[in-house]
């Protein structure tokens, strides 16, 4: 809906008395909160889908005489996103009774770091991009198992977009199919998302028989060579390069330092998927590959007019990006359970465990990027997976095609 509920109520109010004006404010105020990483190297990253949330947000600002406020958090230290950082933002937003829920966070590391003290809460986490996928799913291999970051024993964690073991595949899949290359190097920055996301890749390409040429764990922070992978992968007869990585963590730096060694298509997971990773890599921005956890909203004629208000919001190029709609959905969705939650709870403002009980029974839910319902686990019953690729000079992402993930 545009946001009527505002424009009609600001003069009606105005014209109150002083004791109508003191009731409705004893109904209360819920404020929902985000953590994204919005200064530095992952603001290009962490903007746009900050944004997003902003915009669903602006949509209802009070129901039911309960006043409805966004408040976002930043989870950078100089930066780039910081696990600590996020679990002290965490502790903020629940030392606010105001704060019912939060959209975020977007790497998977934090949200690690995140899940157990917002559990405590306990307040409902919902993410637009998390993909690692033992941060709900139980594998011999995961460390920590989901259960342990969830000490209350239930769940308080939401995502839609797709883990990766469906991205890490996916474009295992989309090199071998449609780009039709066999040979691979592969390199992580041996974070929690990028080598979740790079081992998840080597398996399914292995498996489909597409063959490794050289893998390596980096430890980005210390890391700015890239050289030597780079002319092994050369030597070994590497056909494209996947990188496990973000752009915060040098995913592309190695890009550029591609340039005049291996000219073979870049390929890695959404964490790529930005405008600084363009700038990373320099001249070097044709063949460049990554996949979206999520759906493109412009992809869905029902949300034509949900995007062109966005839009004349945020009129700037680099204020949207790929998760800037999965976003707005994220809080969409929040904001319906916080709807029925008050409901629910006759009108009046519900607690954090009511939101959550809310959430879960969202039931087929229609967002700008997909339908929305969740399991026990507090993943989608179904999301979305999208491929983007560089087009034209200077280069920007450009949706090529996406396809339905079911469980």
């Amino acid at each position: 809906g545009g946001g009527t509920g505002a424009s009609t109520s600001a003069p009606a109010a105005a014209a109150t008395t002083a004791a109508a004006a003191t009731a409705a404010a004893s109904k209360g105020e819920i404020i929902i909160a985000s953590d994204f990483p919005t200064s530095g190297a992952d603001a290009s990253s962490g903007l746009p889908t900050q944004n997003g949330v902003a915009f669903a947000m602006s949509q209802l600002t009070n129901y039911k005489g309960i006043k409805i406020t966004f408040k976002p958090f930043d989870d950078t230290v100089n930066g780039v996103h910081d696990p600590q950082k996020g679990a002290q933002n965490v502790q903020q937003m629940l030392s606010d009774p105001k704060v019912l829920a939060m959209v975020g966070p977007f790497n998977s590391n934090v949200a690690q770091a995140e899940i157990p003290i917002a559990n405590g809460g306990p307040l409902a986490m919902m993410s637009p991009s998390n993909t690692a996928e033992c941060l709900t799913q139980t594998f011999k291999y995961c460390s920590p198992q989901p259960a342990a970051l969830r000490p209350s024993g239930k769940n308080n964690y939401f995502r839609i977009a797709a883990p990766d073991t469906v991205q890490g595949p996916a474009m295992a899949d989309y090199i071998l199919n449609t780009l039709k290359l066999t040979k691979v190097a592969v390199f992580s920055d041996n974070e929690t998302f990028g080598k979740g996301v790079a081992d998840n890749f080597v398996k399914r390409f292995t498996a489909k028989g597409g063959t490794v040429t050289n893998r390596s764990d980096f430890d980005w922070k210390t890391t700015n060579d890239f050289k030597p992978f780079i002319n092994e992968a050369k030597a070994k007869g590497a056909q494209a390069i996947y990188a496990g990585a973000t752009s915060a963590t040098k995913g592309c730096i190695v890009r550029s330092q591609m340039t005049g060694i291996l000219d073979v298509p870049f390929t890695g997971p959404d964490g790529i998927g930005d405008d600084q990773c363009l700038k990373d890599a320099g001249s070097n921005t044709a063949n460049m590959y990554h996949t979206n956890a999520a759906g493109d909203a412009s992809q869905n004629p029902a949300a034509a007019s949900t995007v062109a208000a966005f839009k004349q919001a945020y009129p700037k190029a680099s204020d949207l990006g790929a998760y800037t709609f999965p976003a707005y959905d994220c809080a969409f969705i929040l904001l319906d359970a916080v709807k029925r939650a008050i409901d629910a709870n006759g009108g009046k403002v519900p607690s954090r465990q009511q939101v959550i009980d809310a959430v879960q029974a969202t039931s087929n839910l229609k967002g700008t990027v997909g339908t929305y319902s969740f399991d026990q686990n507090g993943d989608p019953t179904s999301a979305t997976m999208a491929f983007w690729v560089t087009k034209g000079t200077p280069a920007v992402w450009t949706f090529q095609s996406q396809f339905s993930v079911g469980k």
